[in-house]
């Protein structure tokens, strides 16, 4: 027999030989278990992560002729059939080849038939996805109610592609990438069986370059073992990879940190001569500031071995959250330029050299500019005095100017009388405004109704102007809807009184010069004669 590669020899052949899965599995056990199986499943989920090997168990347990409880037996002659791919009853179509209206038609055809040898007829259906749209609506009967003995069971790597009217048909079933810890339990077990030795840092190797992907993770090991003749290091596997050295890829961190540009761009040539992949270089770099990004915030969740620990230990601190961040949009950014450009060489090194700029977020910013106040009150007191300063002016200012309710009512009327001289059509709504006092240098505007309200807004820095004219003060106006009109009529006729109160006085004293004048005086040439004779005149 020819060589079987690692993935397809332990490829898993039970439900309890599946890792990284349990929620799926639980789910299926119990509907074997209780006999609820669904007419179709869809399994979705990145690659390598099991779905097409769950479909093959699930057919498996269906169709064992010596099931024990829900665990196929895997010796019967349906489980070995099925593992073999060549089961009458458990047809494997790829939906990539076999994608056209034409095949589906067939297919819809051919579930009428009974199974041969077994209790179902199941149709795995991989990279259900790049079916056409017209394919899925000739499968869509078919797959709402098929006849009893057939299950469908789809697997996709691309779940948002399916129409709806299939998802809806189907019970759906998310796969998740595989955990570092669950690999590299995986893969020294294989390792145990299959003779190999491998290192730590082979393994962490192994599994970042994987990305939670299995078969992968497996496909590298399997190419590390053939062209390794003895134990499999972290170093061999970096070479076989292409990767370059981690302490490079430290150095660089560095010198981003402390702002090297001589030395990123000494690094950048040497990588381009010793004939590293420049691109291959830029991703090691992104996913070494991506690690030590998750370990400075929680390295309890960092996925990494214990060589790396050490250099993220010493490196933890070197930048901020938002740096990193700012960093990973630099790097990813030069990735996509890199790909398409004639000189990525140029590409990485700007983008490195903008990394090593000095950045603060605007949280940074504010928090420094805070820092620095403190530092100045606490030093000279300047700050202070000049607030203490314009306080007292202000005081004074307040004292010696316009400061009682009544003589901003009485300059309000005259700023109303101005403008309503000059502007007698639109000026209306200043005359219906209420005015409330709210302090020494602010008044608040009420207007009966939207339409007053917008036109008290249009002159309401000609009224600001005014009040800065007649009063010295900088007045803060603000403007309102009154919210209940019969409020507004009541305080303004309060306004009224208070004004009648304010001018009484005078009025008192002009009424005064009026009567004197209009009623009691003495007519001038009666005066004068009693003035000849040395005494007044008095009305009787």
């Amino acid at each position: 027999m020819s060589y079987l590669v690692l993935a397809r020899k332990f490829r898993p052949q039970t439900f309890d030989d599946v890792i990284g899965q349990e929620h799926i599995l639980q789910t299926l056990k119990n509907a074997i278990s209780e006999n609820r199986i669904a007419h179709a499943y869809l399994f979705s989920g990145p690659r390598g992560c099991g779905k097409t090997t769950m479909a093959r168990i699930l057919a498996k347990a269906l169709n064992c002729k010596n099931r024990t409880f829900v665990q196929p037996c895997g010796e019967c002659e349906n489980c070995i059939e099925i593992s073999r791919s060549s089961s009458v009853d458990v047809l494997e179509i790829d939906g990539a080849s076999n994608n056209g209206i034409d095949e589906i038609r067939t297919l819809r055809d051919n579930v009428k038939f009974a199974s041969a040898n077994s209790k179902y007829k199941i149709y795995i259906i991989d990279e259900a996805h790049q079916i056409t749209t017209q394919a899925f609506n000739a499968l869509l009967k078919t797959l709402e109610e098929p006849p009893e003995h057939v299950v469908f069971i789809l697997a996709t790597t691309e779940q948002h592609k399916i129409p709806v009217t299939i998802l809806s048909r189907c019970q759906q079933y998310r796969f998740k990438l595989i955990s570092t810890d669950q690999m590299v339990k995986s893969i020294k077990n294989i390792a145990q069986k299959e003779n190999f030795e491998i290192d730590d840092d082979a393994l962490s190797i192994v599994t970042t370059a994987s990305g939670g992907s299995m078969r992968d993770a497996l496909s590298l090991l399997d190419q590390a073992i053939s062209s390794c003749s003895g134990k499999i290091t972290g170093e061999y596997v970096s070479g076989l990879l292409g990767l370059l050295p981690k302490d490079i890829i430290s150095s660089v961190t560095e010198n981003i940190a402390k702002g090297q540009v001589q030395s990123i761009l000494r690094t950048v040539k040497e990588i381009t001569e010793q004939g590293y992949n420049i691109l291959q270089f830029a991703r090691d770099l992104r996913s070494h500031l991506r690690q030590l990004m998750v370990y400075s915030i929680n390295p309890e969740i960092a996925e990494i071995s214990s060589e790396d620990k050490k250099i993220f230990e010493v490196q933890k601190n070197l930048f901020s959250i938002s740096c990193h961040v700012r960093m990973s949009n630099l790097l990813s950014r030069a990735l996509d330029e890199m790909r398409w450009n004639d000189d990525p060489r140029m590409i990485l090194e700007m983008h490195l050299l903008k990394m090593a700029e000095t950045y603060y977020d605007v949280g940074e910013l504010l928090t420094k500019i805070n820092d620095l106040e403190k530092s100045i009150n606490g030093g000279c007191g300047s700050t202070d005095y000049f607030l203490k300063e314009d306080s007292a002016v202000s005081k004074e200012k307040s004292i010696d100017g316009i400061t009682s309710s009544l003589d901003l009512i009485s300059v309000w009327a005259e700023i109303v009388d101005e403008i309503t001289k000059k502007h007698p059509l639109t000026a209306q709504p200043l005359k219906k405004a209420f005015i409330k006092i709210l302090g020494d240098a602010s008044i608040e505007l009420s207007a009966l109704g939207q339409f007053d309200y917008e036109g008290l807004l249009e002159f309401r820095e000609q009224i600001s102007k005014l009040f800065r004219h007649k009063t010295g003060f900088d007045m803060a106006i603000k403007i309102i809807i009154a919210k209940d009109e019969q409020a507004y009529t009541l305080r303004k006729e309060e306004i009224v009184v208070a004004q009648e109160e304010s001018l009484k006085t005078k009025d008192y004293v002009v009424k005064e010069e009026f009567q004197e004048t209009s009623k009691t005086a003495i007519p001038k040439h009666i005066q004068d004669i009693a003035k000849k004779f040395g005494s007044t005149a008095k009305k009787i």
